[in-house]
């Protein structure tokens, strides 16, 4: 007769097993899988690039009344998400309320010389009923000085979105209109910013 020790011990393993078969069954009836693997997120990028080389566009020295100088450069978007480019300014010095400040958007074929409008086309298109291709035209002291408050391009009624690979011209034309700026001087620092929303 075996010994109650060797029944309970019999029970027991009998219990586990009935439980472990039970869970399995229990487990797999209701158990279903699907995978997706390498799940990723990443930003799209924003790039723009000039000609200029980092040189100043305009520079004109013992300027008089009627005095002009005309420079131009060419803008391409390199980004892989479709953006707004925005212009804006750093305007400093008095004379700069006597200098009259075109900016025309066109285009230029191939890759010009730094400066160099040879070639420059103004766009068809007049936007602000002050020319062809002209998106802005006034006084250097009035042109936007913040990213915030800079010129949408080209100012219509209808944003363009830059794609990569898409490259625009800018001609820029400062003329000073007064004798009254006599023994001033002026500076600006313009700046075409790439955004993407």
């Amino acid at each position: 007769m075996r010994s109650l020790a060797a029944k309970l011990a019999g029970i027991a393993v009998a219990l586990v097993l009935s439980a472990t078969v039970w869970s399995t069954g229990t487990w797999s009836a209701f158990d279903r899988t699907a995978s997706s693997p390498g799940d990723s997120v990443a930003t799209g990028t924003v790039t723009l690039s000039d000609n200029d080389g980092g040189s100043p566009l305009l520079s004109l020295s013992g300027a008089r009344n009627g005095s002009t100088v005309t420079s131009c450069t060419k803008l391409t978007y390199g980004g892989t998400v479709p953006a707004d480019v925005r212009i804006y300014g750093t305007v400093g010095g008095g004379l700069a309320s006597y200098l009259t400040l075109t900016v025309t958007r066109g285009t230029i074929s191939g890759t010009p010389a730094a400066k160099s409008c040879t070639g420059f086309v103004a766009d068809s298109t007049d936007y602000l009923a002050k020319g062809a291709g002209v998106i802005y035209s006034g006084n250097l002291s009035a042109f936007p000085t913040s990213a915030g408050a800079a010129l949408v391009d080209p100012t219509s009624s209808a944003t363009e979105q830059w794609d990569a690979g898409e490259a625009h011209a800018y001609k820029l034309t400062v003329t000073m209109n007064s004798a009254s700026g006599a023994g001033m001087s002026a500076t600006a620092d313009f700046t075409w910013l790439a955004a993407s929303t």
